[in-house]
């Protein structure tokens, strides 16, 4: 089943240029790069933003993770199965975090709909280990 949101979400310009300025300076592999774009790719479909801007903000989270856990996210895939889908859903408040700072109008129901689409995007994790387990 698929929701359709009518309700736009509007972001400070400024903001998504910084992290579209953002995502041209990350390096990863490309593996996690096809990741990324799997998530983001989900997420856009909610949320209405550059797809560059959610790569960058996504990157900027990850940047973000790492600096506080003192870890790289390539170390995520060899952890336990409960550490690794704990670091990603921290990696993922991080990265809702960020969108949320980003709103122009942070109103109860934009940070909602974020909130949906990031339980999506976990969910596409989740069957992405799924998939690969089996």
């Amino acid at each position: 089943m698929r929701i359709i949101f009518s309700h736009t979400i509007e972001f400070d310009e400024v903001a998504l240029k910084i992290s579209e300025d953002h995502y041209n300076k990350v390096r990863i592999t490309e593996t996690q790069k096809k990741l990324i774009n799997g998530i983001c790719k989900v997420l856009c479909e909610f949320i209405n933003i550059p797809d560059l801007a959610m790569k960058g903000t996504a990157y900027k989270a990850l940047s973000k993770w790492q600096i506080v856990n003192n870890s790289t996210i390539l170390k995520i895939s060899d952890m336990p199965i409960g550490r690794g889908l704990n670091a990603v859903k921290e990696i993922f408040r991080i990265y809702k975090n960020l969108l949320k700072e980003m709103l122009t109008d942070p109103q109860n129901k934009n940070k909602t709909i974020i909130d949906i689409a990031f339980e999506k995007a976990f969910k596409m994790i989740l069957d992405h280990i799924s998939r690969i387990q089996n």
